[in-house]
């Protein structure tokens, strides 16, 4: 059984199963942690810490303890939202006085 937490920095992987109860499940959940999606792990934290992680357009960070509750599989193809569709990025534009 693979999970998150014994994944290192550039692996691709499917979400398979998270295995939590309560709390965590619906915390997990609402991160975009669920079965079928697609994440890539950026970095790792030194000494065992937190792991930064990109589903989707959204980057977050997991400490490894909820991290091992998400079963992921290897994947090597990267799936798109929407194949073919561009979505123009947004920009941050300062106020004018």
């Amino acid at each position: 059984m693979n999970t998150l937490a014994s994944l290192h920095p550039g692996a691709l992987a499917i979400v398979t199963k998270v295995r939590a109860e309560g709390a965590l499940m619906h915390r997990l959940a609402a991160l975009g942690l669920r079965a079928g999606n697609q994440l890539l792990v950026l970095r790792q934290a030194r000494f065992r810490g937190p792991i930064h992680v990109r589903i989707g357009t959204t980057e977050l960070f997991l400490r490894r303890a909820d991290a091992r509750h998400v079963e992921v599989a290897a994947s090597h193809v990267m799936q798109t939202a929407s194949a073919g569709a561009s979505r123009p990025v947004p920009s941050i534009a300062s106020p004018r006085a």
